[in-house]
């Protein structure tokens, strides 16, 4: 893990990026919370309950807006590494010092997840599998098959295709689409050392990191759809967009076990997000707004470690209690939720006023 506070930094990075990021970041950092308690005090606010129920994940199949926190995440680490390859090769680094990197991240991010999870145990009662194990493990993985396939954007789209077209027939034939019967349960209770975040399977276990490296890879290829021309860029990404979406339509839509037609969901909707803050924040210059996504967005993991590891409600709570005791009760958590998400938003602003960019 290394922090950067250098003047080169800031001209490589994408605005667009650093706030799409960064609005993924705030809603895990405590929008969530802040909804959840709003719904709470509230409950005949219709606006409020329906934001609520898109700010809730599916009990099973289906889709909402936060399913695609993590997968966003997920495709944004494949457009980033596009940037970070292309860096890479104007400064002359090798191929193996590349692999050397994107795999020795992934096993610290491996590690950090463990820690994120909780107490690292020797007596097998741990779970191993984590969101950040994912991130990386998917990541190194698409960033060693997109320099295989010569950082072609088409071969990305066509090899993350071949992915879930694996994955597809796993699924359909090895078993049924059922917590206890899927195919990717019989491969997380054979596989996965420890304890399962399920009984009978983890949505980031072996199978869904499979998948989630054909999302990456197809973030990898909306990345390089960037560098086109404005017209090409926007409409490639558009159809792009489309189509995912159009094939994810008669395919199951079940983001804990990763199947295809989640994974296609995912990605037509992260490049439609990602085209409409590359409009607004890079084309266009409409950017003063998005200047707290932007702070947040460019320690995005930093942010992620701070609010898992360390009690930020809590402190919020004991530091911001005599200033919210006027309120009625039902609305002192939403008051307590919105303290928590400016703490930690505050802190990440100190790094960024400070020019340091926290990253592995």
């Amino acid at each position: 893990m290394t922090a950067t506070a250098t003047p080169a930094d800031k001209p490589s990075r994408l605005l667009s990026l650093d706030a799409l990021r960064g609005l993924d970041m705030l809603i895990i950092a405590g929008v969530d919370t802040l909804v959840y308690s709003l719904a709470h005090a509230a409950p005949g606010n219709g606006a409020v309950q329906g934001l609520r129920e898109q700010m809730t994940h599916v009990d099973w199949e289906g889709l909402v807006a936060y399913d695609l926190v993590f997968p966003l995440f997920v495709f944004l680490a494949g457009v980033s590494m596009r940037l970070s390859h292309e860096r890479r090769a104007r400064a002359g680094t090798g191929a193996l010092r590349n692999l050397w990197k994107m795999w020795s991240r992934a096993a610290i991010l491996v590690v950090l997840g463990w820690a994120v999870n909780g107490a690292v145990t020797l007596d097998g009662g741990m779970r191993y599998a984590s969101v950040l194990g994912l991130i990386g493990i998917s990541g190194a993985l698409a960033g060693t098959l997109s320099m295989a396939l010569r950082r072609s954007a088409a071969a990305c789209a066509a090899a993350a295709g071949c992915i879930l077209l694996a994955v597809g027939l796993c699924q359909f034939m090895g078993g049924d689409f059922t917590m206890q019967g899927s195919f990717n349960a019989q491969v997380d209770q054979l596989l996965c050392p420890g304890r399962l975040y399920r009984p009978w399977f983890d949505p980031e276990g072996p199978f869904c990191i499979l998948s989630a490296t054909a999302l990456c890879l197809a973030g990898y290829a909306a990345g390089r759809l960037l560098s086109l021309p404005l017209a090409p860029r926007l409409l490639w990404m558009a159809g792009a967009a489309a189509a995912c979406i159009a094939a994810s339509l008669p395919l199951p839509c079940i983001k804990n076990i990763w199947t295809p037609g989640f994974v296609l969901a995912a990605a037509g909707a992260c490049t439609l997000l990602l085209a409409l803050f590359h409009i607004l924040l890079d084309v266009l210059p409409w950017r003063k707004w998005a200047y707290p996504l932007q702070v947040a967005g460019s320690n995005a993991l930093f942010l992620y470690l701070l609010v898992a590891l360390v009690p930020v409600q809590d402190v919020a709570r004991r530091l911001s209690c005599g200033i919210w005791q006027g309120l009625p009760a039902e609305y002192l958590p939403a008051a307590y939720a919105a303290t928590a998400l400016l703490l930690a938003w505050l802190v990440v602003f100190f790094l960024y006023r400070r020019r340091v960019f926290i990253k592995i």
